[in-house]
């Protein structure tokens, strides 16, 4: 694997997020980029929540300015290039990794604002709706995926914010058990 690539098909590749990645040979960072970038496009439209389509211009810069800069490596650090996948540490592909009460906390408060923000912005759909039943029923109808995806964040937001624990101590206890049996 090289870095050496030629310059022009590495602009034309790195203006597709993972595409550039791909194009250096890193095939799993790339097809991650490029499943979070299609993967939150998609969702933000089938929930009608045009909010979230803020975060693909990061996503794009990342992959552009990211593509750029492997073509820049000396050869030496782009063979110290790791291909892995972009969310590794937050999807648990590693068994070592565990989500810290800190991670748990502030990734549930997120998941609470964007619930919250879906609720809001459906329930004013609706009630905009309200006086007219037969035009307020269809919106009822129109609006329950985006009400049904609501409640499942709100969901795992409360449980990930109030996580007890015990849970943490047990899990902590049986690492420590694991880390000693291999040890000895």
């Amino acid at each position: 694997m090289t870095n050496k690539k030629n310059r022009f098909f590495t602009l034309v590749f790195s203006c597709c997020p993972g595409a550039g990645e791909m194009y250096f040979g890193l095939c799993r960072h790339g097809v991650s980029l490029m499943s979070a970038f299609c993967a939150i496009a998609a969702v933000a439209f089938w929930l009608n929540w045009e909010e979230l389509l803020l975060i693909l211009p990061v996503i794009w810069c990342y992959s552009f300015f990211h593509t750029h800069n492997l073509r820049r490596m000396t050869e030496e650090e782009f063979r110290e290039v790791k291909d892995g996948f972009f969310f590794e540490n937050y999807v648990n592909c590693r068994p070592d990794w565990q989500l810290t009460e800190k991670h748990r906390r502030m990734f549930g408060v997120i998941l609470l604002i964007f619930g919250l923000s879906i609720f809001w912005k459906t329930g004013m759909n609706l009630l905009g709706s309200f006086y007219h039943v037969p035009e307020f029923i269809w919106r009822f109808g129109n609006n329950i995926p985006q009400l049904a995806m609501a409640f499942v964040i709100l969901y795992m937001a409360l449980r990930m914010m109030k996580e007890p624990k015990e849970m943490d101590t047990e899990q902590n206890e049986n690492l420590e058990e694991e880390q000693d049996a291999v040890v000895e």
